[in-house]
């Protein structure tokens, strides 16, 4: 911009209290499919030290509803090869 200014565009911004789930299903799940049908896709969570990235990406074994988008991918693949 002619002022100096700088413009960002997101695809989707969560509040602190979604689910993984959701997290998975709005985001990840759509970009697994496709990449399942031939086609590149990337997932990268990036930002400030704290703010929940490796949480999101990782999670936790139990409960399931915890499990992040990794876990959640492989499920993903393996039950539709």
């Amino acid at each position: 911009n002619a002022d100096g200014s700088k413009e960002f565009t997101f695809d989707n911004v969560y509040d602190w209290n979604v689910e993984q789930k959701f997290i998975y299903e709005d985001t990840a799940g759509p970009i697994v499919e496709s990449v399942m049908e031939g086609y590149n896709g990337t997932i990268f969570a990036y930002g400030q030290t704290g703010t929940g990235k490796t949480h999101t990406m990782e999670g936790k074994d139990q409960p399931e509803e915890l499990k992040g988008i990794i876990p959640r991918t492989f499920q993903h693949v393996f039950d539709n090869i």
